[in-house]
């Protein structure tokens, strides 16, 4: 089996975590201190995600969903891994939802959402099908054009003119309770617990021993890429930052050099069409191939399809208009009674379960 690689790891984590994050902003409850909860955020998140790199040296060889029945046992540890692969399903789902809005109101106007939806989740099941190689070059090819459109957008943005560093000030005027209502527990679930979705993926890289650093090294170069985002649009919008549900669509409309250079709201959909695709490809992938091992299928490939038609449903059905999709739906259901248990405790009680184990062994 072809294992992925250091630069190819390092891919996928950046563009995984990334994710939505850059269209949708972060943090927009703190309104223009939003720059600070991304930073704090951040800070916290290496150390989730160090707590599951720690889980990953713990049980040597295993992916996710194994390391809760060997810690566990069967009887236990089956059921609850079981949760994942269905959460990277739902998520799947959401991404898919996230596309039919962005790209209905702000590209194809009249084209009827379940071609949108469609054309999308046909997408994934074809990088799925193919298998971890092709999901691991999706990111490789990803990374050096995120990376390009965001060196673009920084420098025209500056060139603009349209940035006025009297929006930062006064710095905490509403003091630390909202920067801390966006870092815990959306900051740090979104995208840095999400994160343990890869530990489907460490077993398969062809240097293990690299897969902490590079996995931290990521968080830290991803966590300053939103930083920079978020800065960028309060530098432009100051208050106002809070109000908008696409900051960095809207962002780049501000663009004008010399009235040649200007209207690059494409910028953003391609940043969402991008880091949307690789990140709901790696939800399907680590779906169907927990599935797999947890119920010893010979192939993950038989699960593709119904995985891929469920998250096609959820996202035709699972909200009616973007703001019950993001408020209602994310922020009041998801995050607290779904990522919060997942992301957060499990992991936590597994790695004390790990270690005792590990004591009482010696």
């Amino acid at each position: 089996m072809n294992k992925i690689t250091g630069y190819q790891l390092f891919a996928i984590t950046f563009i995984f975590q990334i994710g939505t994050t850059i269209i949708f902003g972060f943090g927009g409850q703190a309104g223009k201190d939003a720059w600070i909860g991304v930073l704090l955020s951040s800070f916290l998140g290496v150390f989730v995600v160090l707590v599951y790199t720690v889980l990953m040296r713990l049980n040597p060889g295993l992916t996710l969903v194994q390391w809760f029945p060997a810690q566990f046992g069967r009887w236990i540890g089956t059921p609850i891994a079981f949760l994942y692969p269905l959460l990277f399903i739902y998520i799947a789902g959401r991404i898919t939802a996230d596309i039919r809005d962005m790209v209905s109101t702000t590209l194809l106007f009249n084209t009827p959402l379940i071609i949108i939806c469609g054309v999308f989740v046909f997408i994934i099941a074809y990088c799925v099908y193919g298998g971890i190689t092709r999901v691991s070059r999706l990111g490789e090819m990803f990374l050096p054009i995120v990376l390009l459109l965001f060196s673009i957008e920084v420098i025209l943005l500056i060139s603009s003119n349209v940035m006025h560093y009297h929006n930062l000030l006064p710095v905490l005027e509403n003091g630390w309770g909202p920067v801390w209502k966006t870092v815990y527990p959306p900051g740090i679930t979104q995208s840095y617990g999400e994160s343990i979705i890869l530990a489907m993926f460490w077993t398969e890289t062809k240097e293990p021993n690299k897969v902490m650093k590079i996995t931290i090294l990521t968080t830290i170069m991803s966590g300053i890429m939103v930083t920079i985002f978020d800065l960028m649009a309060v530098l432009v919008f100051g208050d106002m930052f809070s109000g908008f549900l696409y900051p960095l669509y809207t962002l780049l409309s501000l663009i004008s050099i010399g009235k040649f250079i200007e209207n690059l709201q494409m910028f953003g959909v391609l940043y969402l069409l991008m880091t949307a695709l690789l990140k709901g490809v790696i939800e399907m992938f680590a779906a169907v191939r927990g599935i797999q091992q947890l119920t010893n299928m010979k192939s993950y490939r038989a699960l593709v399809i119904p995985s891929c038609a469920a998250a096609l449903i959820l996202g035709m059905t699972m909200s009616k208009n973007i703001a019950e999709h993001i408020y209602r739906h994310h922020f009041e259901i998801l995050v607290p009674y779904v990522w919060v248990p997942l992301y957060l405790i499990l992991p936590t009680i597994l790695l004390l379960v790990t270690w005792l184990r590990r004591q009482l062994a010696k």
